[in-house]
């Protein structure tokens, strides 16, 4: 791969203001082939560098790296089975055809998006008000990409565990695999090192504002300024920053480390069952979109997601690589448009 026509690739988007800065990481099993910051990590309201370990709200990326690697390894412990009712783990939702693959998989026919912070009374009742949700499509039908099916997932395994969702990732995940810098709600010492994201959240406003919920919209508590070392994401956000769907905070150093074991496949800390469930499609042979359980499933058969906030990860377990492109695209804007050819034109250039 062409590391200098990687690091024109993102400086030239720098210049045309698709992100403001960016971290990249190109790495093997045993071995980082190039780790490279650019730009800024924050424009307003002062300017600050981005910087090798800058920390990232990964956004969706919370998806495949906790509750894809926890569902795996109950999996492999015997704690959960993946065609079990979600019910069955959490008698309060009243779905007895969605299981856990469905929410894993978003073959629920839960909706991609609602938002909880404004429908849902209290962060307590948030299984039953996704239990009284109206289905869009038929468990196991279609893939719709859905936050809210993780959402559920993640306090099912915490409701398994008995522990709440961020103390099982760090007991689970972030300590085994000596993750220092990866964590739901940063401590605010560590908010400075943060790359910034929206400026008051004024995407979800404008959805929030544009939709059904628009009766609501003045009456919301909306975060005001830059957001910095606190979750992007207003569901997650509404549930204490530590969700199944986003919240998760981390560097590109610890993303290394993760890839790496996802590559190494060893079973020194996650089973080959594990790593075979993270990697084998099992969404329907018609759907445009194969998914495993938390990872999209690229034609290649790379592991692949992608972060709201600009963050993206793709591991290719046949060739042994894996990139890492980590931006803060929607700072202080998220209308920023151009970050989904970024990321094509970026991994054309390490996949070919």
């Amino acid at each position: 791969m062409d590391v200098q026509s990687i690091s024109t690739l993102i400086e030239e988007k720098i210049a045309e203001e698709i992100f403001p800065g960016a971290v990249v990481a190109l790495l093997e099993k045993d071995n980082v082939i190039y780790h490279a910051a650019f730009g800024q990590r924050i424009l307003k309201p002062t300017q600050a560098p981005m910087l090798h370990d800058t920390l990232f709200d990964l956004a969706s990326l919370t998806k495949p790296i906790v509750i894809g690697t926890l569902s795996m390894q109950m999996v492999s412990s015997g704690d959960l089975c993946l065609d079990t009712p979600v019910q069955t783990y959490l008698p309060e939702f009243k779905r007895p055809l969605i299981t856990c693959r469905h929410l894993l998989t978003h073959t629920s026919g839960l909706p991609a998006w609602k938002p909880l912070y404004i429908e849902a009374d209290c962060p307590t009742t948030v299984i039953e008000h996704l239990s009284n949700m109206p289905l869009e499509s038929t468990p196991g039908e279609k893939v719709t990409y859905s936050c809210l099916g993780y959402i559920l997932m993640g306090r099912l395994i915490a409701n398994i565990a008995g522990v709440r969702l961020d103390s099982l990732a760090v007991d689970r995940i972030f300590n085994p695999l000596g993750m220092k810098r990866t964590f739901y709600n940063p401590p605010p010492q560590l908010h400075e090192n943060c790359a910034a994201t929206e400026d008051s959240n004024s995407f979800e406003r404008r959805m929030v504002n544009s939709g059904n919920h628009g009766r609501y919209y003045r009456g919301h508590n909306w975060r005001e300024g830059v957001i910095l070392g606190e979750v992007h994401d207003e569901n997650a956000n509404f549930l204490g920053g530590v969700s199944g769907n986003a919240g998760l905070f981390s560097n590109a150093r610890d993303l290394i480390t993760y890839c790496q074991m996802i590559l190494h496949d060893d079973g020194s800390f996650l089973s080959r069952e594990g790593v075979i469930g993270l990697s084998t499609p099992y969404t329907p042979n018609d759907s445009s979109e194969h998914r495993s359980i938390g990872w999209h499933i690229l034609n290649d058969g790379s592991l692949y997601h992608t972060g709201f906030t600009g963050t993206s990860m793709r591991i290719d377990l046949e060739k042994g690589i894996a990139a890492i492109l980590l931006t803060n695209r929607v700072h202080p804007d998220a209308q920023r448009t151009g970050i989904i050819e970024c990321r094509n034109q970026f991994h054309r250039l390490v996949f070919g």
